[in-house]
């Protein structure tokens, strides 16, 4: 039986969208990367990257939402790993699923918020 916020995090809209982030990471997250998401929820985002990634680790994230000029900054998780040989999801490109950790309740209007009410094409 799936629990509450499980069943939550399912009914979480995605939108796609290509939006530039920074992503610290490495062991004293020093490594800045900087890239671009295609798809983002309430719960995390999908990074394109060819980085190789491992679950679980830990990362820094600092992203601007499109129309907005201040930066979200939240910890984060790799969630998932999207290979290029063995792709998890075939439609997305080569990357990560990240889970956002510690997201202000700020953040998470924000991008709820955006979410809701932010029409946007799909990339391709």
């Amino acid at each position: 039986m799936r629990t509450n916020p499980e069943m939550q995090k399912m009914a979480t809209p995605r939108k796609r969208l290509t939006a530039e982030l920074r992503v610290y990471h490495g062991a004293a997250h020093n490594i800045v990367l900087y890239s671009f998401s295609v798809d983002i929820s309430s719960g995390g985002l999908y990074l394109k990257t060819e980085v190789p990634f491992s679950v679980d680790e830990s990362l820094l994230l600092s992203f601007t939402l499109p129309d907005e000029s201040a930066a979200l900054s939240c910890r984060a998780r790799v969630a998932w790993v999207n290979s290029k040989k063995n792709p998890r999801k075939p439609d997305l490109p080569q990357g990560v699923g990240i889970e956002f950790v510690g997201l202000s309740a700020e953040s998470l209007e924000a991008i709820q918020t955006f979410l809701k009410y932010v029409e946007i094409e799909p990339t391709s």
